[in-house]
């Protein structure tokens, strides 16, 4: 067995969790981190907390935000080998701008951890204020030593490894039965969403999609399950969010800029892909209501984009 990784494959928010984690009950670790970001060689404050996956309704999610005592924050983008979406880095900044005017920290830092070769070939990469390494991360774990930073040395190396191979996604037993749970749920009770039939799905899979022949090709659906939103996506509209806007019946819903596109949002409750599909039947359900809403705002909206 000491020839066979540990690990099949590593995901990013495998990535995620560990440094959330760490970041909680390690004042070492926070405090370098700390040092790191913001080029500061003294004595770093506390951290306040670490809080993963957090979303604001306008401006998107960032995977990690860490907070510290003297009102600093740190946003963290973590990327194994994901493709960067468009403006990413543009809006960690605009998320950290909104975080100072809502009283939450008082400056900030947005950040990419990622391995050396993702930030080296990566043009969005480029964007963040602070771009670390895995193996600068990989290489604290290792100088400490005990047990546990040994195995988090070995997490990180995995994954600078599944960069440099270039990773397939491995499809999850467990996600792929939500998808199809959703699916049947989908196609019985609102069939003109038109879903198609899932295949396999890896682990960070939760976004279905529909598209419906009547919205055409500029037009699309999409329900990001662990954000909370459902999105009508108005393909390269970000720069007509007010037009979009005013051609709305419905003034509750919102129009916010997603990458490129513009997107019209129906805020939902959260889904959990990894938890039970029947516990959360009643909020998939309304989640594809709000789809269905959508596809019908799109109907409407399709002959004016």
């Amino acid at each position: 067995m000491k020839n066979i990784s540990k690990f099949l494959y590593v995901a990013e928010r495998d990535i995620d969790l560990l440094l959330l984690e760490e970041l909680n009950v390690s004042h070492a670790f926070s405090g370098w981190l700390f040092n790191r970001a913001f080029g500061d060689s003294g004595t770093a404050p506390n951290c306040e907390g670490a809080w993963h996956s957090v979303s604001h309704s306008q401006l998107g999610e960032s995977d990690l935000i860490v907070v510290y005592h003297d009102a600093s924050a740190i946003l963290v983008e973590n990327k194994i080998d994901a493709p960067a979406q468009p403006e990413q880095a543009f809006r960690y900044k605009l998320r950290g701008e909104a975080g100072c005017k809502e009283g939450h920290w008082q400056r900030f830092i947005t950040c990419i951890i990622a391995p050396d070769r993702y930030l080296m070939w990566n043009a969005e990469a480029k964007n963040y204020d602070v771009r670390l390494s895995y193996e600068e991360v990989r290489d604290w774990f290792d100088i400490q030593a005990s047990k546990r930073h040994q195995y988090r040395s070995y997490a990180f190396d995995a994954a600078i490894e599944q960069n440099r191979r270039g990773y397939s996604p491995v499809a999850n037993d467990d996600v792929t039965n939500f998808w199809l749970q959703y699916w049947d749920l989908a196609v019985s009770k609102f069939p003109s969403l038109e879903m198609h039939r899932p295949g396999m799905k890896p682990a960070n899979s939760d976004w279905p999609s529909f598209s419906p022949q009547v919205l055409g090709k500029k037009l699309n659906i999409v329900h990001k399950m662990a954000q909370g939103f459902v999105d009508l996506q108005v393909s390269g509209a970000s720069g007509r969010l007010e037009e979009i806007r005013s051609l709305l019946e419905d003034a509750d819903l919102e129009v916010v800029a997603a990458g490129k596109s513009a997107a019209v949002r129906v805020v939902v409750t959260q889904i959990d892909r990894f938890g039970s599909f029947e516990a959360q039947r009643k909020n998939i359900l309304c989640s594809l209501e709000a789809a269905q809403r959508l596809l019908d705002v799109g109907t409407e909206l399709r002959s004016y984009i």
